[in-house]
């Protein structure tokens, strides 16, 4: 089984991930180590870090590939085995055209529609040095994002997962709703 997580930055995405490992055992990935080897090796893709708009569009068919290899590396006859990727790249529309291959896999969508400038100063290394008009425009960009990805998920028929009103329950929801799908 593999399990797509996919969101916006800064919403749990690596959290959630970290506890599929932790008390699932489960192995993954986060996709930014694949946009990075895009970004280097293949340029030509257009395939870069950052909250460009086509950004996870572009990474979409190297996506597919790296989970299609992932679950042909799965053991058929364990059940128990699975393989978790997140990132912001990780797209309904990819998990639908996964899906749509045969793969098997477990999907959650997480977002926060309430983010605010001072939550996202309370994340460690990330934005260091940024002025505060730089952290309004994520934290708005992120709500936006996270807005437009509970409606994707409503008519693509995947679970979205809000963190605005309680990150920690949220997650747990989340967790749960990864493993009750296996």
């Amino acid at each position: 089984m593999i399990y797509l997580i996919g969101g916006p930055p800064r919403v749990g995405k690596s959290t959630l991930a970290w506890m599929l490992l932790e008390r699932a055992g489960l192995p993954g990935c986060p996709t930014d180590a694949l946009v990075s080897m895009l970004q280097r090796a293949a340029p030509e893709h257009g395939v870069r870090h950052g909250t460009h708009a086509d950004k996870a569009e572009l990474a979409q068919p190297f996506l597919i590939e790296f989970v299609r290899a992932a679950a042909e590396a799965l053991d058929a006859t364990d059940p128990e085995d699975g393989y978790v990727v997140e990132g912001d790249i990780v797209t309904p529309a990819a998990a639908t055209e996964a899906g749509g291959l045969g793969i098997p896999l477990a999907s959650v969508f997480l977002g926060n529609t309430q983010l605010t400038p001072e939550q996202l100063r309370g994340t460690p290394d990330w934005l260091e040095g940024a002025d505060d008009a730089t952290y309004r425009e994520i934290a708005a960009w992120v709500r936006d994002r996270s807005a437009a990805l509970r409606e994707a998920c409503t008519a693509s028929g995947h679970v979205y997962v809000e963190l605005g009103a309680g990150h920690a329950q949220g997650i747990e929801r989340a967790y749960a709703s990864l493993l009750k799908r296996t």
